[in-house]
């Protein structure tokens, strides 16, 4: 299976380390970029672009549709999973899965 690169765009740092640990023990999935909004999230699309940008449940820049919209006019080849509290590790894992074979 291809590696798959992924930024992870989250506000709170104990769920953006939390995403990091768990995504680093998966040997098909390489985290790339780390950004805690919109700005350093866009920058790091423009110099490392990922395959997918996991939006993470508490970026409080903005609302994950509008987060969506702005990804998607501005980098249209990337890829977006949205988590949500109430994911777990697998399904964390097979929406990556998905959005990657999408």
């Amino acid at each position: 299976m291809k590696e798959i690169r992924i930024i992870i765009a989250e506000s709170s740092d104990i769920m953006l380390n939390g995403i990091t640990a768990m995504l680093n023990g998966r040997p098909e999935i390489k985290v790339t970029g780390k950004a805690t909004g919109y700005v350093t999230l866009s920058k790091l699309l423009e110099n490392n672009p990922g395959d997918i940008v996991l939006l993470g449940p508490i970026l409080t820049e903005k609302y994950p549709h509008e987060l969506t919209a702005e990804i998607k006019t501005d980098f249209p080849t990337t890829r977006i999973v949205e988590v949500d509290l109430k994911d777990h590790q697998d399904s964390i894992i097979e929406k990556i899965k998905l959005a990657a074979s999408a």
